[in-house]
């Protein structure tokens, strides 16, 4: 077949992965890969996320299959210590302590922000079309971008368009009319950016690896960034995903009071006040709201396949991130996809590339749901209301192996 021209909407893990795979090396019939992304350019996002904790099978196995392990290595954390977990009550009594001891740590951590980095650097220059947001998608498959009011045709120039843009993509509402629905847990993030000089109490606690609190519904998490910073999620069962922004709003910009208000809902629900202090211990204007959205299992990330259309990531099956899995999955996503596509571009048979992303997405479906069940049951653990106990008995369960 001639050369296989691919469109990727969307620049994050999964999208500079499946890119990276791509072009990673060459094939019978060349590939062209062009990402639309809607940021300005890789250092206009505000929001650079936290620390993610890549897996063998899955983001380390995508990253070796595009020779980028030796970037990851120095770039990754393999201390042992951040690979600690431990589970307290909303009085601060430990439950649980699960450290890795002596041993390397087997799942390295790194910086959201230093994985994209590490990708977009070992992209060929102009891969990405920066500032490029795509606000929809015509019937006959034009891409709208709502900043220039420019069209980008897809009839004829790409072979196959990838969404790859999370939650809310426009690639997978052009697909289908399935949405994510939200999860009944929000909340807010927030960052103490120099603990150890501001807080070294809440330094110490934290340490270097995950530090949950979980009660009455509630849940504090505290963790490490590699810049020394420590990211915080004070999340609770909520009645709608607007709530959280809601109350930033009642606060006409003032986070400092808005941040005072979080730390009440922590009091009034008899959190003990040394735990319910880190929400003020954080620097308010690091203060963001955050609802969180899932598909309905066990089949609602499934979908009928459209020719020339498919989609990785969290737009393929956005979750909840209680199990870690999120990036994870993605940057499989993109490992599995990739393989599937370099064998289309290797084919004489223009019609083989359609049966390739079909089997794809059959593959997907049924790895994702694996996935989102377990991520399921980890949500219902942490915010039962028997937390933490039912937590620290989900976490003895995943320990001791299938099923999940």
């Amino acid at each position: 077949m001639p050369a296989l021209n691919i469109a990727i909407i969307g620049g994050g893990p999964a999208g500079l992965t499946l890119a990276n795979l791509l072009l990673a090396s060459p094939t019978s019939n060349p590939i062209t890969v062009t990402i639309f992304e809607r940021d300005a350019s890789a250092s206009s996002r505000i929001t650079k996320g936290g620390t993610l904790d890549l897996h063998a099978d899955t983001g380390l196995a995508a990253l070796d299959a595009a020779g980028l392990r030796p970037a990851f290595d120095a770039r990754a954390r393999y201390d042992p210590r951040s690979g600690a977990v431990i589970f307290t009550d909303c009085q601060g009594k430990i439950v649980l302590n699960h450290g890795n001891g002596d041993e390397v740590n087997a799942r390295p951590e790194i910086d959201r922000e230093d994985l994209k980095t590490l990708l977009l650097d070992a992209l060929p220059e102009g891969t990405i079309r920066w500032g490029a947001r795509v606000s929809s998608i015509t019937s006959d498959g034009t891409l709208v971008f709502d900043a220039s009011g420019k069209e980008e045709p897809t009839f004829g120039k790409y072979d196959l368009v990838v969404g790859a843009e999370g939650a809310w993509s426009k690639v997978r509402a052009h697909i289908t009319e399935t949405r994510p629905v939200f999860s009944g847990i929000s909340g807010f993030e927030l960052h103490i950016l120099k603990p150890d000089e501001s807080h070294p109490n809440i330094a110490d606690k934290v340490g270097h690896g995950l530090f949950f609190t979980l009660g009455s519904e509630k849940m504090l998490v505290g963790h490490r960034l590699g810049n020394g910073a420590i990211m915080l999620y004070a999340m609770s069962k909520t009645e709608g995903p607007e709530d959280p922004q809601a109350l930033i709003d009642s606060c006409g910009g003032d986070l400092d009071r808005a941040k005072k208000l979080v730390k009440k809902r922590f009091d009034d629900a008899g959190w003990a006040p040394e735990l319910s202090a880190w929400v003020d211990a954080a620097d308010s204007e690091t203060l963001r709201a955050w609802p969180l959205y899932e598909f309905i299992l066990p089949d609602g990330h499934v979908y009928t396949h459209r020719p020339g259309w498919t989609v990785v990531g969290d737009a393929a099956h956005v979750m909840t991130p209680y199990a870690g899995e999120g990036v994870n999955a993605g940057m499989r996503d993109a490992l599995e996809l990739a393989k599937r596509l370099r064998k289309a571009a290797d084919a004489e048979d223009a019609e083989v590339l359609d049966n390739l992303v079909k089997d794809y997405e059959e593959e997907m479906f049924a790895r994702a749901r694996e996935v989102m069940t377990e991520t399921y049951r980890n949500k219902l653990g942490m915010f039962d209301e028997h937390a933490p106990e039912s937590m620290v008995e989900r976490m003895k369960e995943m320990m001791s192996g299938p099923p999940v």
